[in-house]
């Protein structure tokens, strides 16, 4: 299990202890966790008391022994000490009560031991708003729109304030879902000049909120930001020198913000939010290109990131919250699953026929993948090596303005390099249909332009079976009959809502469709 290094050094420290015999000398060392060594402080003087027990880790946690924390104060509570109230009390103390008061009450309702198992099954742990700051952090210097799973709206975490913050300051809007909060940046954002903050009940928010005020050019005014010095680094020291000194929340805010993190300094990530290391790259055309094109643009952003993986977006998508999580040793190239969806509480005939053709794309692009033999794969969602990119940099057919991403499945492919695919709903982008139908037959014909190039036998053979079935469709209608059966259970398994009037349209007009944008593609190849 990907565990953080905070809940595995407090795991192994608990399987210690219960297997730790009386008088026995035992030693537990807690690397940087000052959170397991409060707790344990305060643990072993309730249940071990006496015991030959010495707590320890890394340099840095000893010199933050014994400096002023709430975690001890909360460790006594969650011990059931009776801890008085006190005036303003800080969030964290409070959703410690909480915590305490209704673990007590559930407890007991337990029958037996076989009961108190249940409800440790059962019990549903709350995601981190702390951590959810760094990607609130992201959408605000980067746009674009992420869901992330498991947070919730009535919740005891002081810093679930992050959402007010960005809303506020920021123009990054939070909205409440099933799965957890979907954030995104509005379009036109009035910053404001100057922003005063008191950090005294969100000291783990600094971060992310002072280098994206750095970023965006906003002064940033903070208080209550004395107790950041005992951090895991000094934090306001490192925030000013751009340095991550072996903090997890330091490496992630910098990364968030752009700043380069080395490879070695992303490993303290691991003390909290393991997945966060896979690096975003969003390739949008006249952004940081130099005016050279988009694959320029994105050779340029690959070879400046310091992942081993680069996770490969378009800036318009609304983006899986899963990728974090996934383990990526063994592929060169993860492809990832797409699905169209409008905007519109009642989408135009133009986008359900949109919506309707992507869907058949996406499911023969996943059975392909799966079989071994991919045949089509999108930017707009997949994973990569970086190393393996750069090998193929130079096949990507750069006088071209698209197919980079089939570009890269051709050369990966003669590499002989491992491809992956990963088809759940949890790694699913969400992109949306164009509007215009003159910008839909411009994108068609960009991608069609490039079709001449390929040299893969799988893309060239599935290519001429598109276009040998369409044609027999125009010179022999009644083979409708037996091909729209076929593709309708097809694209119904990637879009439930289409109806089979919508799908027999797109059925009818597809040849002809799909024939003027090949012609018009092959005739204008460069075209933007």
């Amino acid at each position: 299990m990907n565990m953080p290094d905070d809940v595995r050094v407090m795991h192994d420290a608990l399987e210690a202890l219960q297997q730790h015999k009386k008088g026995e000398p035992l030693t537990l060392y807690l690397k940087n966790c000052g959170t397991a060594l409060r707790f344990l402080e305060v643990h072993l003087a309730h249940c071990y008391p006496g015991e030959p027990i010495t707590l320890t880790g890394d340099d840095r946690l000893m010199e933050r022994r014994g400096k002023p924390t709430t975690q001890t104060l909360s460790a006594r509570i969650l011990h059931g000490e009776d801890v008085p109230v006190e005036k303003n009390e800080s969030p964290y103390i409070r959703m410690s009560r909480e915590m305490a008061a209704s673990y007590s009450e559930a407890l007991l309702q337990c029958n037996g031991p076989t009961g108190v198992a249940d409800l440790i099954t059962q019990w549903s742990a709350e995601r981190c708003w702390s951590s959810a700051s760094y990607w609130y952090e992201y959408v605000a210097l980067h746009g674009g729109t992420l869901i992330l799973p498991g947070l919730q709206r009535n919740t005891l975490q002081g810093d679930h304030a992050v959402a007010r913050i960005y809303n506020r300051s920021f123009g990054v809007t939070t909205v409440y879902v099933p799965e957890g909060v979907r954030i995104s940046r509005v379009d036109e954002v009035q910053y404001p000049r100057s922003l005063t903050l008191d950090f005294t009940d969100i000291p783990d928010l600094y971060p992310a909120v002072a280098l994206t005020c750095e970023r965006l050019g906003i002064m940033l005014q903070a208080t209550g930001t004395e107790r950041l010095r005992y951090k895991e680094s000094n934090r306001l020291r490192s925030v000013r020198l751009h340095q991550v000194n072996d903090d997890h929340r330091m490496a992630m805010a910098l990364m968030a913000a752009d700043y380069p993190v080395s490879l070695e300094d992303q490993q303290c990530i691991r003390k909290s939010y393991p997945g966060f290391g896979i690096q975003h790259v969003t390739p949008r055309r006249g952004i940081n290109d130099d005016n050279l094109g988009k694959k320029h643009a994105l050779g340029k952003l690959i070879r400046e990131a310091v992942g081993d993986y680069v996770w490969l977006h378009d800036d318009d998508v609304m983006l899986p919250p899963a990728v974090e999580r996934l383990s990526l040793t063994e592929t060169d190239m993860l492809i990832l699953p797409l699905r169209m969806e409008s905007q519109r509480e009642k989408p135009s005939l133009l986008e359900k026929l949109q919506i309707a053709e992507y869907a058949a794309i996406q499911e023969l692009t996943m059975r392909t993948a799966r079989r071994g033999r991919a045949v089509m794969c999108s930017g707009a969602n997949m994973i990569v090596r970086r190393e393996a990119w750069l090998q193929c940099e130079e096949d990507l057919h750069p006088e071209l303005p698209s197919g980079d991403d089939m570009f890269l499945l051709e050369a990966m492919k003669r590499r002989g390099m491992r491809i992956g695919v990963m088809d759940a709903p949890e790694y699913t982008a969400v992109v949306r249909p164009l509007t215009s139908l003159r910008a839909l037959l411009r994108q068609r014909m960009r991608w069609a332009g490039k079709a001449p190039h390929y040299t893969d036998r799988d893309i060239r053979r599935c290519g001429a079976w598109v276009v040998v079935l369409n044609l027999l469709q125009v010179v022999c209608p009644p083979i409708l009959l037996v091909k729209f059966p076929i593709e309708y259970r097809m694209l119904k398994k990637r879009s439930a809502t289409t109806s089979w009037a919508v799908a027999l349209l797109l059925e009818v007009v597809y040849p002809f469709y799909m024939l003027g944008t090949l012609i018009g593609g092959l005739r204008h190849p460069k075209r933007w």
